[in-house]
């Protein structure tokens, strides 16, 4: 087996900011609903799903706000 085999079948976990705009998707918000919500800036809510701001305070926030809290800090 070839090393581009191996790497084709291991499992990847999606990033902080994949599972919180997955997750404001799937629940049909916008980014200014989660920007209100959590009393961040649009701007701020799209780093976070942007993976550009790991603000644990900003991503604890935005998790809970969209049910997600266990699932971010389990991974």
């Amino acid at each position: 087996m070839n090393m581009v085999s191996k790497t084709a079948k291991s499992p990847v976990a999606p990033s902080v900011g994949a599972l919180l705009a997955e997750a404001r998707v799937a629940r049909g918000y916008s980014l200014d609903d989660v920007a209100e919500t959590t009393g961040l800036t649009v701007a701020e809510v799209t780093a976070l799903e942007n993976d550009a701001d790991f603000d644990a305070s900003r991503i604890r926030r935005t998790a809970s706000a969209l049910g997600i809290l266990e699932k971010i800090w389990a991974s």
